[in-house]
């Protein structure tokens, strides 16, 4: 049992490895200041709302909703123009992340490795026998890029705090 004294301290998540042309570019932050004001500015109304909603309100809630995806729009078009953001210390961040998954291809596995096709091959590459043998060093990844066995599909996702 934690007690009030001592809180659990959780670093913030690092991006370096999935995050596409991170290089922290001042526009980005600028653009990620922005929007920190805004969801700062919203948390504040929607605790006024909760006990009074009179209609300038909603509206100023609306307005500032509507800044927020504009906001949120426009770092992901900066990620894309500047590259990636992020303070670890800080927790702030504007990372535009890439997900890579091999893509395994049986022809020219076939072509460049007959003496394991039974092993390997199903209807499809056993993913696990090949990453078994990848391991095991008995094939190396490097030529079954080459040949073009594994090859990646990329895709994206965005990270705004």
């Amino acid at each position: 049992m934690v007690n009030e004294t001592e809180k659990v301290v959780r670093k913030n998540p690092d991006y370096t490895n999935s995050a596409v042309n991170l290089c922290n570019p001042p526009e980005v932050i600028v653009t990620l200041s922005r929007l920190a004001i805004r969801r700062a500015y919203l948390s504040d109304l929607n605790e006024k709302v909760k006990a009074f909603i009179p209609e300038e309100l909603k509206a100023k809630i609306a307005e500032t909703e509507k800044a927020i995806a504009e906001l949120n729009e426009d770092i992901r078009k900066d990620i894309d123009a500047y590259g990636s953001y992020q303070d670890l210390e800080l927790g702030s961040y504007a990372v535009k992340c890439a997900k890579k998954s091999k893509v395994y291809h049986v022809e020219p596995f076939k072509e460049h490795y007959p003496q394991h096709v039974t092993s390997v091959i199903v209807e499809t590459i056993n993913s696990k026998v090949l990453d078994g043998f990848i391991k095991g060093v008995v094939i190396q990844e490097a030529d079954l890029r080459m040949h073009k066995v594994i090859t990646e599909d990329v895709t994206y996702s965005y990270i705004v705090k």
